[in-house]
């Protein structure tokens, strides 16, 4: 009896052990190979002095403050000046204030458009910190192999390497079948409301439909995937929402000497703690694609737990929440960001006011957040609503499986070698989100290399972009637009 059962026992675990390893396997499928492409060679040492120019011109978004036009204007007639054969052939449209929409009519008309997608915007820099950068900030410097300055990673770097391709392509006669598009929005650092979002609208009110869309995003990283060695290319394929809520209290104000047992502050407080302890639940799906994606790349171990979460599941949670990155990948996150409570201390302060701040998952509404949110809280005497303008649905998630999908994905392993390509989900805005509607094929990529430390420079001190890299961007947006702009997209 004893040997039956063990060998039931062993029979059970044979099977589930035979089951995981199959699941194991099909995940570790390599990417397919590529077909090689003949060096494109472009001029670096153009691309670099005209990002240089580029990055000298002060174009800063400064919270609500309207743009400064003059400033913005000074930047299209740089463009205007170092892209003759651009703005002899493109139709150029200047949308809202400064944003800028280009047509690259295509020879079949029949076919959808494209849109290659970027921001001509860039964060201040901090006087505080200006002693800090190298060079300064606005200086464009070219030295010790980069290019300095705000907006030489973000994203100044990927309009200028479109300019220079469609500059490229144009001198070599190219006449694509698809038509092209360029959209350059003015207000990307808060909000894109006066520029992708315009943009967007103008396309549709003609009936424009997408092919494919490319906005910044994702870039090529080493390191910083766990169990994979290689450089990755991380292409968004979605973007969280955004959702800013005001938390209001309120209670009899009185003397601090007699405080009564229902104080605006600790009301407020304790509806705080309890959205900062009770976090929104955790869905896998992000990482399971993204792992799915780097398939043979990643190590045997960690595809061991992603292909069988229904049995590693509580151990891999465990272990994904407590890095706040991948923790941000796998949940709404919930992140209280200002408070504001009472004018002196002697005084109980008729009310208090918190702002929380949430980025939500792909298939997490605002609604059914703002639901979860009530629940938790658990007080009809703590109101919230969303701050104007400070919210939006995450975007939808668009498909790995496309043929725009796979003519990224092959194009970058074509122009950068040895690196394997992922879908992961982006975790803060991007303008691509305006597109949606547009397009069921909105991808988010910067086409350059990257290390965690570049990453910190962004919106931080001595942004920086290698000579090498702008070339190598200038390069594959060359590529990806013959891919692109062709009929089989």
């Amino acid at each position: 009896m004893l040997i039956n059962i063990l060998v039931s026992v062993l029979a059970v675990v044979l099977f589930f052990t035979a089951l995981m390893l199959v699941r194991t396997t099909q995940m570790m499928k390599g990417q397919p190979s590529v077909e090689e492409i003949e060096p494109i060679e472009v001029d670096v040492e153009r691309a670099a002095k005209h990002l240089s120019a580029a990055v000298q011109v002060p174009t800063v978004s400064n919270g609500h403050e309207p743009i400064n036009l003059p400033v913005f204007q000074e930047l299209h007639q740089m463009l205007e000046s170092s892209y003759p054969l651009v703005h002899q052939y493109l139709k150029r449209e200047i949308i809202s204030n400064a944003t800028l929409l280009y047509t690259w009519e295509g020879t079949n008309p029949d076919l959808k458009p494209v849109l290659f997608a970027a921001h001509q915007d860039v964060v201040p820099a901090e006087e505080q910190t200006l002693d800090a950068w190298t060079y300064p900030p606005f200086s464009g410097e070219i030295a010790e192999g980069f290019i300095w300055g705000r907006g030489s990673l973000d994203i100044k770097s990927q309009m200028i390497a479109v300019f220079e391709a469609v500059e490229h392509l144009l001198a070599e006669g190219y006449k694509p079948p698809r038509t092209i598009l360029m959209g350059f929005g003015e207000d990307e650092e808060v909000g894109g409301h006066n520029g992708a979002k315009k943009i967007a609208e103008y396309l549709e009110a003609q009936g424009i439909h997408l092919a494919a869309m490319l906005d910044e995003g994702g870039s090529i990283m080493q390191g910083t995937v766990p169990g994979v060695d290689i450089p990755v290319a991380l292409i968004g394929t979605a973007e969280k929402g955004h959702l800013s809520l005001k938390l209001r209290a309120e209670a009899k104000p009185g003397h601090s000497a007699m405080p009564t047992q229902d104080m605006a502050i600790g009301r407020l407080a304790r509806a705080l703690a309890r959205l900062d302890a009770r976090r929104m639940p955790v869905n896998m799906k992000a990482l399971q694609d993204l792992f799915k994606g780097l398939g043979a790349a990643t190590s045997f171990g960690i595809q061991f737990v992603f292909s069988n979460l229904w049995f590693f599941g509580p151990i891999a949670r465990q272990q994904v929440q407590e890095n706040p990155q991948t923790d941000a990948t796998v949940r709404t996150t919930t992140a209280l960001t200002i408070v504001h409570g009472g004018v002196k201390d002697n005084i109980l302060p008729h009310s208090a006011e918190a702002i929380v701040n949430m980025r939500l998952l792909p298939g997490d509404t605002i609604a059914k957040t703002c639901e979860r949110v009530r629940k938790i809280i658990n007080d009809d005497q703590v109101h919230f609503e969303p701050v104007e303008n400070a919210y939006w649905e995450a975007s939808p998630v668009s498909s790995t499986d496309s043929a725009a999908f796979h003519t990224l994905s092959d194009s970058i392993r074509q122009v950068f070698d040895g690196v394997v390509v992922a879908p992961f989900l982006v975790l803060g805005a991007t303008d691509a989100r305006y597109y949606a509607g547009l397009s069921d094929s909105v991808y988010r990529f910067s086409p350059y290399q990257v290390t965690s430390v570049d990453i910190g420079r962004v919106h931080g001190i001595d942004e920086r972009l290698s000579v090498e890299g702008m070339g190598k961007m200038v390069a594959f947006f060359v590529h990806l637009m013959r891919a692109w702009s062709g009929e089989d997209l």
